[in-house]
């Protein structure tokens, strides 16, 4: 199987079996206060790069939240028939702080069972209290992402190297973590494995 065929089959799997599982906000950089429409979204899947906003298909709503499956290097051992390759998943969400639509109100239904809420009408919109806590929608992400990583045997396929454990952290410079403020980051990275199954070379057709 081709290197591009199993790149899109990853971002499918990615598609399914982790986006599905999430609701984030969706990016509005003209308005990130009080003026703020709230909107959640399923975070898409890209591979290898993610694209400008002028250049999503009409589908899309933004380029974050999302997921970005990258290649980030490979190993084929003709001999064992078999090649690895380690799997970068980049993740990103957008949030500038607490909007009223975040805050979730307890409500007792019956005897030791509550139930949440999201917090709505005049009052709720006009909430908002910017700060620096929106690293927790991508880590939340990133618990998600890794869960379900580290619960599957195979991924589009491909089986999990789990003996070469699965990585994961924040996106740094020189050291330091990036601050993209709203913007948030993360990454995590696996090996997974795959038959080969190269075509000869008619060169070699008459050897054989």
């Amino acid at each position: 199987m081709s290197i591009v065929r199993n790149l899109d089959n990853i971002v499918e799997w990615t598609k399914a079996a982790i986006c599905q599982k999430v609701k984030l906000k969706l990016p509005d950089d003209d308005a990130n206060d009080a003026n703020y429409v709230g909107k959640l979204v399923t975070p898409e899947a890209f591979v290898m790069y993610v694209p400008t906003k002028d250049r999503l298909a009409p589908k899309i709503a933004a380029p974050i939240p999302s997921i970005c499956v990258q290649l980030v290097e490979g190993k084929d051992s003709p001999g064992l028939g078999s090649g690895r390759f380690k799997i970068r998943f980049c993740l990103s969400a957008w949030n500038p702080g607490e909007h009223g639509g975040d805050t979730f109100i307890p409500t007792e239904s019956d005897l030791y069972r509550w139930t949440y809420q999201r917090w709505v009408g005049p009052d709720a919109s006009k909430h908002f209290v910017r700060n620096c806590e929106g690293w927790r929608d991508v880590w939340n992400f990133t618990d998600i992402a890794l869960q379900t990583i580290e619960n599957t045997e195979y991924i589009a396929g491909l089986r999990l190297v789990k003996e070469d454990g699965v990585d994961y952290g924040p996106f740094t410079e020189e050291s330091g973590i990036v601050d993209y403020y709203p913007y948030w980051f993360s990454w995590i990275q696996c090996t997974l494995e795959h038959g080969l199954s190269r075509k000869t070379s008619d060169s070699y057709k008459d050897l054989l």
